[in-house]
């Protein structure tokens, strides 16, 4: 049973990925530049405009073929899972084996990494995690499990110790181990579809679906996230990070869903390790961690509980 299966194995010493903002290597006088570019320059004297400009492009139409996901994207948020959201779940007892669904897997690197990290954190979880895609040639392109240098390194925070825990590798290739394959499975599926994807997959106590309602109109992105809702089971967790900061607000806050807010800034700003200094020129951009911003932890926090039955 998932309650029996808590005892956490990962040797944390092994672990030692770069966090956001870490530059002990540069010379000082280029951290210091880095330093008056990004947050002197960007993040204050340009914030006013930056987050009206933000607002206004958020209005129109999505056109950009923008997408990002890659491996180990966001270690500080795979630490919340494997700690207070597995404390979460194991304190609501699901019996048998633990069901994670995730929607918009991409390239099955968020799932294949969820899945490492997990049996590297819980070696005896009984875990499974249905993954999906709008996309079948992304669908058989993650069941394939095959990923060149460039997709398998790409993560500023990768590690020799999650890559030998993670793939075989030979002839420039990285093939994701069959034990860690043997936790998911992929099948297309749309966000927008909410009666198929109850039907299809029930409700889970753990939902992700990342980096994709940004993509969506406001009034598709709530649909979608209305239909995340329903697929969490009562007592669940979501985990939804990309997504329009004040929808994210209005929509957590209206379906009453509870804030996970331990290491919030740090998660949030290794989520956004992909967005440009100019964030508000380009739709799917997030603004950087304002502290003074109202319902804070609903603004930035990717994790989010669900009230019990």
């Amino acid at each position: 049973m998932f309650e029996s299966k808590m005892t956490s194995s990962f040797d944390y010493q092994h672990y030692s990925a770069k966090r956001p903002g870490e530059t002990s290597g540069q010379p000082p006088l280029k951290r210091f530049a880095r330093f008056l570019k990004h947050r002197v320059f960007y993040d204050a004297l340009m914030l006013p405009y930056a987050l009206h400009r933000h607002r206004r492009l958020l209005r129109g139409e999505r056109t950009s073929e923008h997408t990002y996901t890659c491996f180990l994207r966001a270690p500080s948020q795979l630490e919340l899972l494997t700690g207070p959201i597995m404390q979460h779940l194991h304190a609501n007892a699901w019996p048998g084996q633990l069901q994670i669904t995730l929607l918009a897997c991409s390239n099955g690197a968020e799932a294949y990494t969820i899945a490492s990290w997990l049996r590297m954190t819980f070696p005896d979880l009984d875990f499974h995690i249905q993954a999906s895609d709008l996309h079948p040639g992304m669908v058989a392109r993650a069941a394939a499990g095959e990923y060149s240098d460039d997709e398998a390194l790409h993560s500023d925070y990768m590690t020799r110790y999650f890559l030998e825990a993670t793939f075989d590798t030979g002839g420039g290739v990285y093939k994701v181990k069959p034990e860690i394959r043997r936790h998911v499975s992929f099948s297309p599926a749309s966000l927008l579809d909410g009666a198929e994807l109850v039907s299809r997959f029930g409700t889970a106590p753990l939902v992700i679906a990342q980096n994709v309602l940004f993509h969506l109109t406001p009034e598709d992105a709530a649909k979608a996230f209305s239909n995340l809702v329903q697929l969490t089971a009562p007592g669940g967790v979501m985990m939804v990070e990309g997504m329009d900061q004040d929808l994210r607000v209005e929509l957590t806050r209206q379906y009453g869903l509870e804030p996970f807010t331990e290491n919030l800034r740090a998660i949030y700003n290794e989520t956004r390790v992909h967005t440009p200094p100019n964030w508000w020129q380009v739709y799917w951009g997030s603004e950087p961690y304002l502290p003074f911003r109202a319902h804070r932890a609903h603004r930035y926090a990717t994790a989010f509980k669900k009230r019990g039955p």
